[in-house]
């Protein structure tokens, strides 16, 4: 484990010095010194609506588990889980912090965990489905190549999906030979909720809408973004881009996608004309957006420390 992150510490920084070298600093410079502070402002408070957005969405599900969270409770969690994803160095941090924050062992620990893997998939869809809504409006503006990464990353999302949902759904004689004996009750539970989910159309659709919604806002944050520097970057390819970075980054390469996602930025918005420097920058902003969002959760963990919502009933 020690090796594996120390090997990843170092391709985090060889990316980083990778896109280092092709970053025109004095140009950098000029770009923040007369850049407009509203338009950053503004992709803040799109963060912000977009995580109101997010931790809404998590509710239904929660709801759907017969998990039942006051609103408090439900911002406290999702602010703080927030927070942590920004800054723990793996993508999977801020969920794991969710769900111990909701409940820390027992049959209901289970059912939050399916709540956040469908969270996460309907956060998947919503990236795929707003890029290629946004690229059907306007396919002139984005780029050949991130046309044709976009088809292959949906395609082999699809391939996944459909895989694993056989898998679950209709069960195999493998799936149930591999999974050990000490994690049968925990398969049966999480299939027994994702099988209620799936006899609930509404609410399938309210996930869709609502992740289309929050991706929506986060690619119109990139937008802003660059409009903060005087860079102009159309919605379509913000929001192409921003569903193949996302998904670039899940690999488990770098720090915190850390190198991964600002290389990804320059060459992908090379197609569109917009210079290493500025893509560089675009990226940099983004977290520096999502950890201004973040920020109350940073406040809420520090007052009211890390203890769960709530504890499982006495067995």
């Amino acid at each position: 484990m020690a090796e594996s992150q120390h090997i990843r510490v170092v391709v985090t920084l060889a990316l980083l010095g990778i896109v280092a070298a092709q970053i025109d600093w004095s140009q950098m410079a000029v770009r923040l010194r007369h850049g407009h502070p509203l338009d950053f402002v503004a992709a803040v408070a799109l963060v912000l609506i977009a995580l109101v957005i997010g931790a809404y969405r998590w509710w239904l599900l929660l709801r759907g588990a017969g998990v039942h969270l006051r609103a408090r409770r439900l911002a406290r969690i999702y602010a703080v889980s927030t927070f942590s994803n920004t800054f723990l160095p793996t993508n999977v941090g801020g969920d794991v912090t969710r769900a111990l924050l909701v409940v820390r062992r027992g049959p209901l620990l289970t059912r939050v965990a399916v709540t956040i893997v469908v969270d996460r998939v309907a956060g998947l869809a919503g990236l795929l489905g707003i890029a290629w809504i946004a690229f059907a409006f306007q396919p002139a503006v984005v780029p050949h190549g991130a046309q044709v990464f976009l088809a292959w990353v949906t395609a082999a999302v699809v391939i996944g999906s459909l895989l694993i949902a056989l898998a679950v759904f209709r069960g195999s004689r493998l799936a149930r030979a591999l999974i050990p004996k000490r994690f049968v009750s925990v398969a049966r539970e999480s299939r027994s909720l994702l099988h209620s989910y799936a006899h609930e159309p509404a609410m399938l659709l309210a996930l869709l809408v609502l992740s289309l919604l929050f991706q929506a806002l986060i690619s119109l944050q990139l937008v802003m973004l660059a409009r903060a520097i005087d860079v102009h970057l159309s919605f379509a390819t913000a929001a192409v881009v921003l569903a193949l970075v996302t998904v670039v980054t899940l690999i488990p390469i770098s720090i915190g996608g850390f190198g991964v996602r600002e290389g990804s930025y320059v060459v992908l918005l090379s197609g569109a004309s917009i210079a290493a420097t500025e893509a560089t920058l675009i990226s940099v902003l983004s977290v520096a957006a999502l950890f201004l969002a973040s920020l109350p959760g940073a406040f809420m963990l520090a007052r009211s420390g890390v203890a769960p919502a709530l504890e499982p009933a006495p067995q």
